[in-house]
């Protein structure tokens, strides 16, 4: 599993733009950082574009874990080899199968 990001999340105009779409802000991917998330791994994957040409996207990190709000929110992180911080690549609303697999035992939380 790759690193779970002990300095923090950060984005981009890009990030904020995607985020927005989903209804969310990067104040609420700080939220989720700062509580009780849990970290899973999220396995490479590979995606063909329209023109048939391979997208390999490199393993993730996937973080679930309540906002100020107490809704339970889900992002997706890259971590970047050379810093101390996660980059925020995604992010929506708990689907139900994330928010009890949240609940369960299992997953991996950040030592503070």
């Amino acid at each position: 599993m790759p690193d779970i990001p002990y300095g923090g999340v950060t984005g981009n105009h890009v990030t904020g733009e995607h985020l927005w779409s989903h209804g969310l802000t990067m104040e609420d991917a700080d939220d989720v950082w700062d509580g009780p998330a849990k970290y899973f791994s999220q396995p490479v994957r590979i995606r063909f574009d329209e023109s048939g040409n391979e997208d390999v996207q490199p393993e993730r990190v996937k973080m679930v874990g309540p906002d100020h709000r107490g809704r339970l929110l889900t992002f997706i992180l890259e971590t970047p080899d050379d810093e101390r911080q996660s980059r925020v690549v995604t992010g929506w609303v708990s689907t139900p199968g994330e928010q009890t697999r949240y609940h369960q035992p299992g997953g991996r939380m950040r030592t503070r």
